[in-house]
């Protein structure tokens, strides 16, 4: 837990504190910026924070950058640093006179925090858990309406997704999210595969046809398996795979030499062309054209026909000993097929006409199964997204339940009559905070504060803070109870007040009792006061 804070921007320093309920204590007259909000924005600030760096630039206009020297301590080990606004994104580990040690990154000081705080096996980082519930002016997180909202623009099913993880309950979501996530992996590959023809893409139109088709087929080679020369041939060698395999490859060796062949008449024409330009008949139509420019234009043709030229042989070349070694490709695989098959002259036709057939069949074979492939995964994404639906909706129903009877039983304690506390709504994307009877300030803030403290009964949560316009509009025995609430934890909590002169001597000998300072419009919480243009 956090035991002091120092710097030499404090009119008081160290401010030490303590376990349990900590109090910036204010004046009777409630005065304004005397630094109660500013030291608990300081507190985030130790704890990782950076609103303090935006919200309160007026300390460093007027103080300069400066330096906040403090002390944690956990299972009786004190540990120092110190953190500046020069260099906010380092912390130091410190001597026990604050002599700076080691710098430390800011995600490298927030997770020995976690550590130290045994929050290693929650799912979120150290901010992630404790920067909502810091309600400090200036956070711009205090929306009574959006209890889970760090930022008034933050996405709904983040704040769900992180209450979630608050109450340690998202390894069993994020166990069905990953076998979803390896399910879209292997159907995104497929559907590129297929996109790019390197396995077949079919619909479910062409998936029936194919069926229809399939079964014509085998009937096809069941019947020339009963033809006149059949039993001098072995159909299983005919339609085996190595030789539909050789089959497909001299297809493709076949459409390659067609290409190359091409490529290589479109070659040989050009080379075979010639143009003779007679520049003197020009001087009928045009007497004043340049035939010595004309000329000289044509010399640096012909130099460029004559690299062009050079260009197409070599390709010519190029292209006849591609086509070259395309026939001995395809000779080889006519050599091994007749070496497989070893047919007589008369039955060529039949050999011929089953190998056709059976190459087909496995093609059509070959789309259905990729089909059905695809159909599974795709229906067990659908299965595993329902599954993980009701996972949330499981977790969701579990959490709102346990958090608004804690409502309920924080509200037993606020108020002494029977009141109808707010209402947490909650769905694995959105939720809604409904509270109906008394929409007033001060009732709107007792709601936000029984959720802060009904999640810091039922997590893990460090510590909460509470600021002191959060009690401004709240009837006095509400805040007397409140004070009486808070003093029960042993977990520290921060908050500012003041006026404190209205309320009962026991509330305010709880509050003396747990006061780390006490600020007036006389004592400051900085050395300087720069309240109003006055040098």
């Amino acid at each position: 837990m956090l035991r002091e804070i120092s710097s030499e921007i404090f009119s008081e320093k160290p401010i030490k504190f303590h376990k349990g309920l900590n109090i910036v204590l204010g004046d009777n007259e409630g005065s304004n910026s005397i630094g109660k909000s500013n030291l608990l924005m300081i507190i985030d600030f130790v704890f990782g924070g950076n609103t303090y760096l935006s919200h309160n630039i007026d300390v460093v206009e007027n103080l300069g950058h400066h330096e906040f020297n403090f002390m944690f301590e956990f299972n009786e080990e004190q540990l120092f640093f110190s953190r500046g606004t020069e260099e906010p994104n380092y912390v130091y580990k410190c001597t026990l006179d604050y002599k700076k040690k080691t710098p430390l990154s800011l995600r490298e000081y927030t997770n020995l925090l976690k550590k130290q705080y045994d929050l290693d096996h929650l799912m979120l980082t150290f901010r992630s858990i404790v920067s909502l519930y810091s309600r400090v002016w200036g956070k711009n997180n205090s929306e009574v309406k959006k209890p889970l909202h760090s930022v008034s623009n933050e996405k709904f099913i983040d704040t769900v997704t992180r209450l979630i993880k608050l109450f340690n309950q998202y390894e069993r979501i994020e166990k069905e999210d990953k076998e979803i996530k390896e399910l879209n992996e292997a159907k995104r590959l497929r559907d590129k595969a297929g996109r790019l023809q390197v396995i077949p893409k079919i619909n479910k139109k062409n998936y029936e046809s194919n069926k229809r088709e399939i079964q014509r087929l085998q009937e096809e080679i069941r019947t020339l398996s009963k033809s006149l020369y059949s039993p001098i041939i072995n159909i299983s060698e005919m339609v085996s795979d190595e030789v539909l395999e050789l089959r497909e490859k001299k297809k493709i060796l076949l459409n390659q030499r067609e290409y190359n062949k091409s490529r290589l008449n479109r070659i040989n024409t050009n080379i075979n062309k010639s143009v003779n330009i007679k520049f003197e008949a020009l001087i009928d139509f045009f007497p004043e054209v340049n035939l010595e420019k004309l000329r000289e234009i044509e010399d640096f043709h012909e130099g460029i026909s004559s690299i062009l030229h050079n260009e197409l042989k070599r390709a010519e070349r190029e292209l006849t000993q591609k086509i070259n070694s395309l026939e001995l490709e395809i000779l080889e695989i006519n050599d091994k097929l007749d070496e497989i098959l070893n047919p007589n002259e008369e039955p060529n036709v039949f050999v011929d006409s089953l190998i056709e057939t059976s190459s087909n069949l496995k093609n059509l074979q070959m789309q259905n199964t990729y089909y059905e492939k695809l159909k599974s995964l795709k229906d067990s994404i659908d299965k595993k997204k329902s599954e993980l639906e009701k996972v949330k909706e499981d977790l969701v129903n579990d959490i709102s339940k346990k958090i608004n009877g804690e409502i309920n039983n924080i509200y037993t304690q606020i108020y002494n009559e029977q009141r109808n506390q707010p209402k947490l709504n909650l769905t694995p994307n959105n939720y809604e905070y409904v509270y109906t009877d008394n929409t007033g300030t001060g009732n709107a803030y007792v709601n936000l504060i029984a959720f802060d403290l009904a999640i810091f009964n039922l997590t893990e949560l460090p510590f909460i803070t509470h600021d002191s316009f959060l009690f401004k509009n709240i009837e006095k025995q509400a805040v007397e109870n409140l004070i009486k609430y808070y003093h029960s934890f042993d977990k520290q909590i921060f908050i500012a007040i003041d006026v404190i002169n209205i309320y009962n001597k026991d509330t305010k000998d709880i509050i003396n009792k747990s006061k780390v300072i006490k600020l007036s419009k006389d004592k400051l919480l900085f050395i300087k006061d720069w309240r109003t243009n006055k040098n």
